[in-house]
């Protein structure tokens, strides 16, 4: 090993050391219920993460030393991800006992969408571990689609607790990496790049201790990317189909993986969509769940949850003229990226670039109110190690410590530095590598 090498090396084994034990400190907050000290903690691990990132990407010695660096990536992925699951399951979030609870309502044979936790009906379910923490008990049925609640059903035949789903979860972020591995390999880039996900805190926190179902969605959306890659069309559509009806978000990836007058990717994505909600129509329009109220709670109706669109009303426009606004910048930006991928129609090695440029500006246009939706980023992070989407990713947290999740100054605090690095970007990084197909 040169020398150069065992610097490098030597200066992600500190990385990771740091990870580690910043790890160990916000299990401590959590355990104390502390955010005040909790998102510190974390965001200090968000900066010895990007100073990991840098290493490893600009210092192409430590990732020619392979072996030894990936046995210590992968270590240091499990060491975080023990310390995250020995964590109270209800301090970020109590998405986890919704999905319990919805397995369990389908294993005694109802359908999930019919009925609110609290109501006569499902009273025989109720118990002291899951049901008093269900987030909306008295308020609103369920909101996952249908392949989320296939999921949640398959999860609790094997155990109905926050354990066998954290860990369910788990599983299905490995699958995820095995993907990103295979695409990274694919590629010609550098196996130790898997760091770049691995290492990030946020799938830490929100997969390893929260559970979110945003480890299926991560898990299907790779292995549909690798489908279309490979030329099995039809599969990338069942695949894709499945991440989209887990969290509706992912079919922003269907002009990625779609190739030009190939009829397999989306008819059998609208197959498995139609076969999905199928098994559910005892519910009728209920089948939606939560959905529309949902929407109305997060602002979305109104316009008042795109951070774009309150952006444009702040300088002065009226409400429909910012809505407007907002529609026009959307379509550009989206347009723009679906015309790049159908112009790179034959070349398939583009796929994950544009996928993640699709991701990227889809969740910055929506601009989710919760940290974990972000977590779909993070493995874009492999093709476009940009510090635009590093700030992105590791600036949600704060989301978790704001009284106005839907405010402008939240908006601000996120989203204005990620685009105003990405727009520097845009000339040094993003344009040429869209040209060239590759990482530099």
């Amino acid at each position: 090993m040169s020398v150069r090498a065992l610097q490098s090396t030597r200066g992600l084994c500190a990385c990771a050391v740091a990870l580690i034990a910043l790890a160990l400190l916000a299990r401590h907050a959590q355990w104390l219920d502390d955010f005040h000290l909790f998102i510190p903690t974390v965001w200090a691990q968000c900066l010895v993460y990007a100073l990991s990132a840098w290493m490893l990407l600009m210092r192409p010695a430590a990732a020619a030393n392979g072996r030894v660096l990936l046995v210590v990536i992968l270590a240091v992925a499990v060491i975080l991800r023990v310390i995250a699951i020995a964590t109270p399951p209800n301090f970020l979030s109590t998405d986890v006992y919704r999905y319990v609870w919805d397995g369990r309502v389908q294993g005694a044979g109802i359908n999930p969408y019919l009925y609110i936790p609290s109501e006569p009906a499902v009273a025989s379910l109720r118990d002291e571990a899951i049901y008093p923490h269900i987030n909306r008990l008295y308020t609103a049925p369920t909101i996952y689609p249908p392949f989320a609640q296939i999921v949640f059903f398959a999860i609790t035949r094997l155990g109905e607790s926050v354990t066998a789903m954290r860990l369910a979860m788990l599983g299905f972020e490995s699958v995820a990496v095995l993907a990103l591995a295979a695409l990274l390999k694919r590629q010609g880039l550098p196996i130790p790049r898997l760091a770049l996900y691995l290492w990030h805190p946020l799938p830490v926190w929100e997969i390893a201790c929260g559970a979110h179902v945003d480890a299926v969605v991560i898990a299907t959306s790779l292995v549909a990317l690798i489908a279309a890659m490979s030329n099995r069309h039809g599969l990338s559509g069942v695949l894709l189909a499945a991440a989209a009806l887990t969290k509706f978000i992912p079919v922003a990836l269907a002009p990625a993986l779609y190739r030009r007058w190939d009829w397999r990717m989306p008819t059998t994505f609208v197959v498995v969509v139609i076969f999905a909600y199928a098994l559910y129509s005892s519910a009728g329009w209920k089948v939606l769940g939560f959905l529309q109220s949902y929407a109305a709670e997060e602002g979305m109706t109104q316009g008042q949850g795109f951070f774009i669109a309150m952006l444009l009303r702040d300088l002065g426009l009226a409400p429909l003229s910012a809505m407007l606004g907002f529609a026009a910048i959307a379509f550009a930006a989206l347009g723009t990226l679906v015309i790049r991928a159908q112009s790179r129609n034959r070349d398939v090695e583009t796929m994950p670039v544009l996928a993640g440029g699709l991701a990227i500006a889809t969740l910055v246009l929506i601009s989710p109110h919760y940290p974990w939706y972000f977590c779909w980023l993070v493995p874009f992070i492999c093709f476009l190690p940009r510090p635009s989407l590093i700030y992105l990713t590791s600036s949600v947290f704060f989301l978790y410590i704001t009284d106005e999740p839907f405010g402008l100054l939240t908006g601000l605090i996120i989203y204005a530095p990620a685009l105003a690095l990405f727009t520097f970007e845009q000339r040094r990084f993003f344009v040429p590598l869209l040209q060239q197909g590759s990482m530099p």
